[in-house]
């Protein structure tokens, strides 16, 4: 795989699910102009990736990481059932890995915001 610096990529898969999500940005001049998603072909996953990829997209890389679950709620065309709200913070993690991914390819600090160095 080519090291691209424009290219940020994120992966999240759980030990307590067969379920995984991969996030992927390509930035310039610090804004995201385009992300897509890999994961596991499950309705609720798959619909949490394409909300968070649309939400994403035209924001400066660094901004992803003061996102929550919340940007993904709002944006849903569906409800997300209780025992699948998961899938959301799943695909805002994968999405903050893109985003450190990018990061430290480019030399950039990667704020921990939260106390989270989980990417």
């Amino acid at each position: 795989m080519i090291d691209n610096i424009n290219i940020g990529s994120g992966r999240l898969q759980p030990l307590d699910t067969d379920e995984s999500i991969e996030i992927n940005i390509t930035v310039q001049n610090g804004s995201i102009v385009s992300a897509d998603f890999l994961c596991s072909e499950k309705p609720f996953l798959t619909a949490c990736a394409k909300a968070v990829c649309a939400v994403i997209t035209e924001k400066p890389a660094r901004e992803l990481f003061q996102m929550n679950a919340n940007a993904v709620y709002y944006n849903l065309e569906t409800e997300l059932p209780r025992n699948k709200l998961y899938c959301a913070s799943m695909a805002v993690t994968a999405a903050k890995r893109a985003a450190a991914d990018w990061c430290k390819k480019n030399g950039i600090e990667v704020p921990h915001t939260d106390g989270c160095s989980c990417y």
